[in-house]
């Protein structure tokens, strides 16, 4: 059978539970194949009368795969044995249920949807924030001074909207903490974000108490940086960092400027910027003297 040695699909892990996830995992098994049988995009659209956009979208994971174009891609590439098609429709059908943050699809932002798709199939997220806690470890009220804040010009009911979404994602981590499914989160966080990421006193002093809080449930490992240490590790943009931990699945950075962002799952651009996070981790206090320090800001406040 053609592409016989490039089909078995490893298992899914947390992303069965994550259709944009399946969808790279089927767009990327639809790439092996048609390379195995020694096709190029342009022959398939040819004999499939499919546009050449369409098979890239899906084999890169943009765009889903319906039944009737998974069957023809099987048949084209001699996949034939039953179990292994029934496989392959199994994932094809889960990848195209509704992402669990569908009800916010015109609040969230095109840069940022790759992020929020990915991050609940991640086995571990580790994440350096030059200026702002967390949108994961945000409360209700200090996510809408920070929006508020990079977006004066938001209508309250946007703002609100936003909030929902946050507090969402974080109902989707409980969710899997307490499935015991939810990844490890690593976070790195410089000293200003605990002094001056938002004016209200109150509102910063309750945020500090939450984080707190997580960290010592062990739903975090938390690190705070001191600025002269900064230097000495080339970071300046929020950085997220995907590890999947599945054969079919490539880890993946998110970098996010101040307007746009980059998404990579490219290794050797995932591999510098893991290097950067090792680094960084290795510079900065450690999760025990970074909770003692948290503990006196919050004193302080």
């Amino acid at each position: 059978m053609a592409g016989r040695g490039v089909f078995p699909l490893g298992a899914l892990g947390r992303a069965q539970g994550h259709p944009s996830a399946l969808k790279i995992i089927a767009g990327g098994k639809l790439r092996q194949l048609r390379e195995a049988c020694g096709l190029m995009p342009k022959q398939v659209c040819a004999r499939l009368d499919v546009s050449l956009s369409k098979i890239n979208k899906i084999e890169h994971g943009h765009l889903g795969c319906k039944p009737q174009d998974a069957r023809a891609f099987l048949t084209l590439y001699g996949v034939q044995e039953p179990r292994y098609v029934q496989q392959f429709m199994e994932l094809v059908e889960l990848s195209l249920r509704p992402e669990y943050w569908k009800p916010w699809r015109t609040t969230v932002k095109d840069f940022f949807a790759p992020l929020l798709a990915l991050e609940g199939a991640a086995q571990r997220i580790r994440i350096y924030e030059p200026f702002y806690v967390p949108g994961l470890l945000q409360t209700p009220a200090y996510a809408a001074a920070v929006i508020r804040a990079e977006w004066p010009n938001r209508l309250e009911a946007e703002v609100n909207r936003i909030v929902e979404l946050r507090m969402a994602r974080q109902a989707q981590f409980a969710r899997q903490r307490e499935q015991g499914e939810a990844p490890d989160l690593w976070v790195a966080l410089r000293e200003e974000v605990f002094e001056y990421s938002v004016e209200d006193r109150a509102v910063l002093r309750t945020q500090v108490r939450q984080v707190i809080e997580r960290v010592e449930r062990g739903e975090v490992a938390l690190q705070v940086a001191a600025p002269q240490v900064m230097s000495q590790v080339p970071l300046t943009s929020n950085v997220t960092y995907l590890r999947f931990g599945l054969a079919d699945l490539p880890d993946a950075v998110y970098v996010e400027q101040v307007a746009s962002a980059d998404f990579h799952q490219d290794p050797e651009q995932v591999e510098q910027y893991l290097v950067r996070l090792d680094r960084l981790a290795t510079q900065i206090r450690t999760p025990e003297e970074s909770l003692r320090w948290l503990k006196q800001r919050h004193n302080r406040l």
